[in-house]
């Protein structure tokens, strides 16, 4: 499955820790998860912007998905999605969330979908959790200088 299809450059955050870092406050994992939701909303297949970024937010509190060696997969259903639709961000410089997570964050990629395309939605988690297990696949997205390239990843 190409992943590409359901990212565009626009979705990319190259340097998320100095975009987090602008906050007067120590950025925490729901601060990623509001940046990540600030992503997806570039996108015109987001009905509501606020509601997605509520609908996300929620779902990461009940039950955060960070996997572990600095890779976070935030993702949620929703009615606010007219398809599915990706975000990535890129921590050059690992953040480390006090008290939240036992690793700093390297990666996050998060993505909405609509609740009536469960198939979509699930091929390509599990698709982009098979990616991420492979070796120096996490590792290729740093040292990035285009979007296209992260792009250009998802899509291979």
């Amino acid at each position: 499955m190409n992943l590409s299809r359901f990212l565009a450059e626009d979705r990319v955050d190259l340097d998320a820790s100095s975009s987090l870092a602008e906050e007067d406050k120590e950025p925490t994992y729901e601060h990623v998860v509001q940046h990540m939701a600030e992503l997806l909303c570039r996108s015109e297949d987001v009905i509501n912007g606020k509601k997605i970024t509520q609908d996300l937010i929620l779902r990461e509190r009940r039950t955060p998905t960070f996997l572990g060696q600095g890779i976070a997969m935030p993702h949620v259903r929703t009615l606010q999605a007219r398809r599915l639709i990706m975000a990535v961000a890129v921590f050059p410089e690992e953040l480390l969330l006090q008290g939240e997570l036992e690793d700093p964050l390297r990666l996050v990629i998060a993505f909405v979908g609509p609740p009536y395309d469960d198939r979509q939605y699930l091929t390509a988690y599990r698709h982009l959790g098979a990616k991420l297990e492979k070796d120096g696949f996490v590792e290729s997205f740093f040292g990035v200088d285009q979007p296209g390239e992260v792009l250009r990843h998802l899509g291979s």
